[in-house]
Formats: structure tokens, C-alpha cells, sequence
């Protein structure tokens, strides 16, 4: 199966009846999903669905993932709002007053996290959603489990978006993930950029936002002394693919365009195919 993410789109960041860039590209990388060859059995969109997490803007949101031709699933970020997003998005369930839920119908089973604590930047987890989580993975702990969520519970070297050491929550994340053998893949948004690492012995992915980019600077960073650095740049809108073959994830990272066409697989250019594969030997 394939699980198609995308990540931190922002919508409605000009205001009310304005021109939304962010929803114009949303609608590139929309484009790019539905002219797959192989369609994605699912989308997960993992956060910051909007900026301000007001019910227009989620109504903005609805309209346009309506052109995926995919079921399309949603996580919270922290630029959402429990309440607004309830009103406009009825249909998705929630746990003790969180939006996480299960995806069962597809050979992996996708378990949606809620990391969002409103009113600030950074990431929670509390112990009834560990408690929750924890409930669901002991259901079935040997099928295959995929986990979306928001806020990447690991250290990315990008400061300014980064956990701090030592976060309760994510301690919390840990020792539940930490009981079980079957999660075989993390993804998650917030940083704007594509990050790969490890969390409790998952590997984890943060994939590119549909918003303007991270920039790529490693450098730590003072909150006191402003130093000219470049925070956010003008990028192509990104979003992953992440392909189960039975036994394992592997993620694929890509932007939409995707670039000037330079060879097709027609009949002029079929050997390219068959010699990459070395059957011309």
C-alpha cells in the first residue's frame, strides 16, 4: 500500500477572501497526487491544517482536499483549533476530547495522534492520550502500525522548531512505543523541512510542508540576539509517499512540480528502462 503525506499547510495565511499562496500550492501538489500512475491508498494530512484555526479557513480546507482522489485523513498541528475544526469537520471522531482515531481497513493499521496543546508552539502529549494509544497498540500488537502525528518527538538540530531535551511528553511517547515490536514507521510535519532519524527503535520521517520551507541551517540559535539568519525561504510545496511492501516502510521524499520533463518511458527510450534493469546482457 502507499500512504501519501502532507504536512503543515496553513491555509487561509492572507486573511478571509484574499489570495491563500498556500492553498495555490496545495492545489499543485494535489495535482501531483492524482497524475500518479499508482494512485496512494490514503492521505494523512499531519497538522497546521490551518494558520489560525478559524471555521472559514477549515472550510477553505475542506473545499480543496476534496479534489484528492484518495480517502483523506487529518491530525492536528499547533495552528488548529479543537472547536473550529469540530464544526467544519464533524465527521472525524475523538478520543477524551482528542482528535486520535484508527485507520484499520488497509494491510497497515495508521493510528492518528493529537500532539496539539493550544496556545503554544511546541508538542504534548499527555497521559490520557498515552493511556489511549497505549489501548489501542495492546488490540493488536502484531499487525503492522504506521503513527501520524504533528510535532517530531526527536532533536533535528533546527532549534527554533525543535523539542527541548527532556520533554514529559515525549518520555511519555517513548515508554509506550517502547512496549511494542509492530510500529513500523513514524510520520510527522512542524519543521517544514525532510528529516529522517530514529524514536524509540521507529524510524520517523518529517516531511516537507506545503507552506514555504524550513531553511537548512544547523547552526544553534540564541532566542536573545537576533543574528540576521534566514528562517523560512520560497520553496516548491513538498509531500511524501511512504510505500509498505509487506514487510517494511521506505519513504520517498518529493516536490510538486516536479521539474521540466527530460525522458518518458515511450518507445524511442524503452531501452533505458531494460538497460537499467540489465537485461540487455
Amino acid at each position: 500500500m502507499i500512504i501519501a503525506q502532507i504536512s503543515d499547510l496553513h491555509i487561509g495565511y492572507a486573511g478571509q477572501g484574499n489570495i491563500c499562496k498556500n492553498a495555490e500550492r496545495l492545489r499543485l501538489v494535489v495535482g501531483a497526487l492524482n497524475g500518479l500512475k499508482r494512485k496512494p491508498d490514503l492521505v494523512v494530512a499531519t497538522g497546521d491544517l490551518v494558520e489560525k484555526g478559524i471555521e472559514w479557513a477549515y472550510t477553505d480546507l475542506k473545499n480543496a482536499l476534496k479534489q484528492i482522489e484518495a480517502p483523506v485523513y487529518l491530525a492536528f498541528g499547533n495552528h488548529d483549533r479543537r472547536q473550529a475544526f469540530g464544526k467544519i469537520f464533524p465527521e472525524f471522531p475523538y478520543a477524551d476530547g482528542f482528535l486520535q482515531y484508527t485507520i484499520e481497513d488497509h494491510p497497515v493499521r495508521v493510528i492518528v495522534l493529537d500532539t496539539l496543546d493550544e496556545g503554544r508552539h511546541g508538542g504534548s502529549f499527555c497521559q490520557t492520550r498515552a493511556q489511549w494509544l497505549d489501548a489501542r497498540l495492546a488490540e493488536q500488537p502484531k499487525r503492522p502500525t504506521v503513527i501520524a502525528m504533528h510535532h517530531p518527538p526527536i532533536r533535528t538540530g533546527i532549534d527554533w522548531l525543535t523539542i527541548r531535551p527532556g520533554a514529559g511528553w515525549v518520555q511519555r511517547l517513548n515508554d509506550v512505543l517502547s512496549r511494542y515490536d509492530n510500529v513500523k514507521h513514524i510520520l510527522a510535519g512542524h519543521i517544514h523541512r525532510s528529516i529522517f532519524k530514529s524514536f524509540a527503535g521507529v524510524t520517523i520521517s518529517v516531511s516537507q510542508a506545503i507552506a514555504p520551507q524550513a531553511k537548512l541551517e544547523l547552526a544553534d540559535i540564541d532566542p536573545d540576539v537576533p543574528d540576521g539568519r534566514i528562517l523560512l525561504v520560497e520553496a516548491q510545496p513538498g509531500f511524501c509517499l511512504h510505500l509498505w511492501n509487506g514487510e517494511d516502510i521506505t519513504t520517498h521524499s518529493a516536490q510538486a512540480p516536479c521539474g521540466k520533463t527530460l525522458l518518458r518511458y515511450d518507445k524511442k527510450f524503452a531501452h533505458v528502462v531494460r538497460h537499467t534493469l540489465d537485461l540487455d546482457h
